[in-house]
């Protein structure tokens, strides 16, 4: 008797089980039926059409996400590989099969780039594609995040941003000096032998970032160098947040680590997860413990009175730091390392990109190089001739940077043709439009489907012949010289109220 209730039991959950599955199905099946006539309408309300569509040899564009793994493994060119042999056969604005069913949108016309960078700007999100892949290193900080977080981090970066903090060169210069020191001399001839520049640009960039961001120069440039001394290399704050770390690799170390499969994880886009490797793990960690230990001597404690000059009317001003003028109002001591880390992350690898890629353009092209010496010499003078008055080395400040208009040429051709951000995503939060790109003729309206995922590809834009002309490929500074760099044609460093705020 009892066996035989305890089976009618056991039989009723199951139909209920049962039931409720079924039930959760039909539920799906009415909600996306509700949903794609609700699209459909908006769709034809606004007068869109479908934008051309990739084929794919296998479903879900297994075999296109596949090539890409591939090339991430063996560190080859996604762009020229895949992104750009797809717009060239397309078009310059196409939708493509992904991963369960997802159709993202690839797209570089200048109209769709403005209306997703700002004219639309509040139909789009990053959180979703970025926290995943990104927040490994930076955690949630203003490029993982949307919404009120994101506005929050924006107003605290901004003030600092826009202060003449930036234009003190000092800490520029010195890294400048390391770097120089760091080229391999030749023991016979005035010319160097040949070496790579990139590894130099990468210190370069970490050593003046941290001094700017931390106040710390983590001396990475005379740490490399095998006949550098210890005292040389590390100064007392950087010795004692790496004792504090107590780890089996130096800063530069595991700041090139973690940021390696970050761009793993990125390339790998829904599937980030797969790129998470223990020593990654570690070199985050390391990162996080030595940001901990400087931004813990930054932060006041709550008894903390600032303390009076020791004479009156002595005025010792002290050097500024991203991470002290954070720590004012950052008050949560993980949101302050995680903002501050992506900062690093930013001013690193950005400039050392550009400046790897313009001393490339530089060696292929030796009347620009030449062009460019006889602009700086004029601007700026050499050290080297100090028995000529005139030619005597000027002070080096931002404006006059700024100033010498061949070397903004140069700086500019460089970031359209390898821009720092080649391609940046969204995704809709809402049912939206973009103004172009739909129809036969690429001159309709695309609805784009909340959830759906946008490729902005910069890199396309700005080597579109169309727009820039049939020498779009080649690296022609004086190109610049009439040409307005304000318009959605050269976006190196995005657009809208998420522009690059450095």
């Amino acid at each position: 008797m009892a066996m035989s209730i305890a089976n009618q039991v056991a039989t009723a959950r199951s139909d209920i089980f049962t039931f409720g599955v079924l039930l959760g199905i039909v539920y799906i099946a009415i909600q996306r039926v509700w949903r794609n006539w609700r699209f459909q309408n908006f769709a034809k309300a606004h007068k869109c059409e479908i934008p051309p569509h990739t084929r794919n040899i296998l479903p879900w564009g297994i075999d296109r996400m596949w090539q890409m793994i591939q090339l991430t493994n063996r560190g080859g060119d996604i762009m020229e590989s895949v992104i750009m042999p797809s717009f060239r056969s397309t078009g310059w604005n196409f939708q493509s099969s992904g991963l369960f069913g997802a159709e993202p949108l690839f797209i570089s016309d200048p109209d769709n780039l403005r209306a997703v960078f700002a004219t639309n700007f509040s139909d789009y999100g990053v959180e979703s594609l970025r926290l995943g892949a990104f927040g490994f290193m930076v955690g949630k900080c203003i490029f993982t995040t949307d919404g009120p977080f994101w506005e929050h981090s924006r107003s605290l970066f901004r003030p600092h941003f826009a202060t003449g903090q930036l234009g003190n060169l000092d800490a520029t210069e010195k890294a400048v000096q390391d770097l120089l020191t760091a080229i391999p001399a030749h023991s016979s001839q005035a010319w160097t032998q040949e070496f790579d520049l990139q590894p130099l640009f990468l210190r370069f960039t970490l050593d003046s970032g941290t001094d700017f961001l931390f106040g710390v120069n983590v001396n990475s440039q005379l740490g490399a160098i095998a006949s550098s001394s210890p005292d040389q290399a590390v100064d007392y704050v950087s010795s004692v947040a790496a004792d504090a770390v107590r780890g089996e690799m130096n800063f530069s170390e595991a700041f090139h680590l973690a940021s390696v499969e970050v761009t793993k994880r990125a390339k790998l886009q829904s599937l980030y997860w797969l790129a998470n490797s223990k020593k990654a793990q570690r070199a985050v960690a390391y990162l996080q413990t030595f940001i901990d230990h400087l931004a813990a001597m930054e932060t006041p404690s709550p008894n903390h009175h600032e303390s009076a000059p020791e004479k009156e009317g002595e005025d010792v001003p002290k050097k500024f730091t991203l991470l002290a003028a954070l720590a004012k109002d950052a008050h949560n001591p993980i949101e302050l390392r995680d903002q501050v880390l992506f900062a690093l992350v930013a001013s690193r690898d950005t400039t050392a990109a550009m400046l790897s890629w313009m001393f490339l353009m530089l060696a292929k092209h030796p009347p620009v190089f030449q062009h460019l010496r006889s602009a700086i010499l004029s601007d700026f003078g050499s050290s080297s001739s100090s028995s000529c008055p005139d030619a005597r080395s000027k002070p080096i400040t931002i404006n006059g940077l700024k100033k010498c208009q061949y070397l903004q040429h140069v700086m500019l051709e460089t970031l359209r043709l390898y821009p720092p951000g080649p391609l940046n995503s969204r995704v809709a939060v809402r049912d939206t439009v973009l103004p172009t790109g739909g129809g036969h003729d690429g001159k309709s309206p695309i609805a784009v489907r909340e959830g759906t995922v946008l490729n902005l590809c910069v890199y396309a834009t700005q080597r579109r012949a169309d727009i820039w002309g049939k020498d779009v490929l080649e690296f022609r500074p004086e190109r610049w010289m009439n040409r307005r760099r304000s318009d959605w044609t050269f976006l190196p460093f995005s657009g809208g109220p998420r522009t690059c705020l450095g």
